[in-house]
């Protein structure tokens, strides 16, 4: 079980018994100039996430929530849980 996950940019989960990865990924917004000036000063003023990153936005409870659906072999309801806390989700075969 995955006690006291932290959300993070990118989750990858292997099912052995359907044989396929669960990957979810959080979209990256394309910053433009000033945008990526403040997301640059943010970062070396206050440190820590940036705002609008999984770790300030995805609710920890729900992201547990999502991943025990994960360990119950629930793949249709992780990937919806995994898109409501604004993931991309993409499943396929191990490469």
């Amino acid at each position: 079980m995955f006690i006291g996950m932290t959300p993070c940019s990118e989750h990858r989960y292997f099912l052995p018994r359907h044989g396929l990865v669960v990957a979810a990924s959080w979209p990256r917004p394309t910053l433009t100039g000033s945008r990526w000036i403040r997301a640059r000063l943010y970062g070396l003023l206050f440190g820590g996430p940036t705002p609008g990153s999984p770790e300030t936005s995805v609710d920890p409870e729900a992201l547990s929530a999502a991943v025990q659906l994960i360990e119950e072999q629930d793949i249709d309801g992780a990937t919806r849980a995994f898109t409501d806390l604004g993931y991309n989700v993409m499943v396929h075969a191990p490469r």
